[in-house]
Formats: C-alpha cells, sequence, structure tokens
C-alpha cells in the first residue's frame, strides 16, 4: 500500500483540503487494512489503497458526527437539528463496497459448520 496514494483517495472522499490533521487516522486504517490480509496476497495492489482509505473516510465520518452531536450551542445547549448519520451510511456503503472488491486479497474470517455428527455418531 501507499501512503500518498490512500492520503490522495482519502482527501477525495472527505472532500477536505489538507489530511495533515488526521495522519494518524490513515495510519490505523492502513494497519487495519494490513492485518486484514492473507498471507498471499500482493500488499502492492491498487484495491488496497482503495479500501485502507474508505476506512478512514468511515471513522473520519464517524468522528465528525459524534463532535457534531455533542457540540454546544451558543445558549450552552447542544446542536440537535445537525444529523451526520446519513454520511456515516454512506461512508460504511463505500467501505463494504471497497472491501468486497478487494476480497481475494483479505482473510475470510467467517466459519461455517459443513456438516454436523449425528448425536452418538462418535465412538
Amino acid at each position: 500500500m501507499r501512503k500518498a496514494k490512500i492520503t490522495q483517495l482519502f482527501l477525495l472522499f472527505t472532500g477536505l483540503v489538507s489530511a495533515a490533521e488526521w495522519d494518524d487516522l490513515i495510519e490505523a486504517a492502513m494497519s487495519r487494512v494490513q492485518g486484514m490480509l492473507r498471507a498471499d496476497a500482493d500488499p502492492a495492489d491498487i484495491r488496497l489503497c482503495y479500501l485502507a482509505a474508505a476506512a478512514a473516510n468511515l471513522q473520519y465520518r464517524q468522528i465528525v458526527a459524534a463532535r457534531a452531536a455533542a457540540a454546544p450551542t451558543y445558549a450552552g445547549n447542544t446542536a440537535a437539528a445537525r444529523d451526520d448519520s446519513a454520511q456515516c451510511t454512506l461512508a460504511e456503503r463505500l467501505f463494504l463496497e471497497y472491501k468486497a472488491a478487494a476480497a481475494a486479497l483479505l482473510c475470510d474470517d467467517a466459519f461455517v459448520f459443513q456438516t454436523v455428527p449425528e448425536a452418538g455418531g462418535c465412538t
């Protein structure tokens, strides 16, 4: 994964001008994606850059939404008019789409029993 490409995509997804303030968030998203990789996956695959940027975008949207929900107004009340849940939902959908696109490179954590032995079947 290339951090410069991930940062560029993060800026595209968020609409921000600079990512300097969010550098740690981007690093954390890169580590998260790195931890999801299969042993035989190519870490230079461009799909991983998009996945890491989408993960960073999702975390960014969640942070912004949490800040907005607790932001006090001039009178001391909290602002109830702003709702960032739609932005979070779209960011989550974007992340899931890029995760599906990179599925061949990622570990599958799903565990499914193929068969269950009948009662008394083991001796």
